[in-house]
């Protein structure tokens, strides 16, 4: 076997390992998701306990990335294929910490005895994530650029409604000071769906790294090309 093949081969290997790796960390922010609204505190130490095999599944990809790079020494878009894999399985694993949190914040929720409810902006925070990470694994399995800026552009509409979110829960906070220790728990589960939005869309710019060779940053300079040259001045 020539050693052109030898190290497709190993990427082809690795890519199956991300997308399985993907496919867990999306289950498990579904199952965390579910716990929440459901008051199903099974899944949530289900999300708990299994949160494990991801951070082993991450170990032994970022040890196959490292092997490739000192042993195949790859340039160009091999290396660039090779380090946004290294890059991207952070975001995963960070978003699977966020799932294990949401499920540990829902369990403290539903033990208070309290009158806060659960808003339905939470429920709409909470399927927009799904939606963005949903997409940002399948930019990652066709590596089409299009799907990626997508990705990329679902982020702020997510940011507007959990600003608004958060807005009405200090509000809460203020009128009933009873439900004062859940309500902060939402505040805190909120946080976790947000930033499980954040590091998808860094999952998606990674893959546009992968394809051009440039940060996707590239895009929000293109909207306000303005604010890009004043932070240059």
């Amino acid at each position: 076997m020539t050693v052109r093949k030898e190290f497709q081969n190993e990427i082809r290997y690795l890519h199956e390992q991300i997308i399985c790796m993907g496919a867990n960390v999306e289950k498990a922010l579904a199952l965390a998701t579910d716990a929440l609204f459901t008051n199903d505190s099974d899944l949530a130490r289900q999300v708990i306990e299994g949160d494990d095999v991801i951070d082993e599944q991450e170990r032994e990809i970022d040890r196959q990335c490292v092997r490739l790079i000192a042993l195949q020494q790859p340039v160009a878009r091999d290396l660039r294929d090779v380090t946004s894999n290294l890059k991207l399985i952070t975001d995963l694993e960070r978003i699977a910490d966020h799932a294990v949190s949401i499920s540990k914040h829902s369990l403290d929720f539903h033990s208070r005895a309290s009158t806060a409810i659960i808003p339905t902006d939470l429920m709409k925070l909470a399927e927009r994530t799904r939606q963005i990470l949903r997409a940002a694994l399948d930019s990652y399995v066709t590596r089409i650029k299009s799907k990626a800026e997508q990705t990329i552009q679902m982020e702020q509409s997510i940011n507007d409604i959990y600003q608004e979110l958060m807005r009405n829960l200090v509000i809460q906070m203020k009128s009933n000071p009873d439900s004062l220790e859940a309500l902060v728990e939402l505040i805190l589960i909120c946080k976790n769906f947000e930033r499980t939005a954040a590091h998808s869309q860094n999952v998606a710019e990674w893959v546009i790294y992968y394809i051009d060779g440039r940060h996707a940053n590239y895009l929000e300079e293109e909207r306000n090309p303005e604010e890009g040259s004043s932070s240059e001045e």
